[in-house]
């Protein structure tokens, strides 16, 4: 996945990651179907590939979650910038 620019927010959106996620059971399924003398459609739809996709949105809300918590520790250590027009912290002089 690339950037289109700056970024307000630490680690990949929800729409990111959902959409990534969908790419890489893609991958996983075409391996599978590949193997198994199968369609991709019938892989991810069977059991396995069924209950990874529904158990995704809780994972994906759990990164989201554990992304906000990191921001949350580096804004209060004044690590990240508190001003968004800042691309990052000025670098300490020694």
């Amino acid at each position: 996945m690339e950037s289109a620019g700056p970024r307000d927010t630490l680690g990949m959106s929800q729409d990111e990651l959902l959409t990534y996620f969908e790419e890489l059971l893609i991958l996983e399924a075409t391996e599978a179907a590949a193997q198994n003398k199968t369609s991709v459609e019938d892989e991810l739809v069977s059991p396995g590939f069924a209950s990874v996709r529904a158990s995704a949105s809780y994972f994906i809300q759990l990164i989201t979650a554990n992304n906000a918590f990191i921001a949350r520790f580096l804004l209060d250590r004044e690590v990240l910038p508190t001003d968004p027009a800042l691309e990052r912290p000025a670098a300490p002089v020694e």
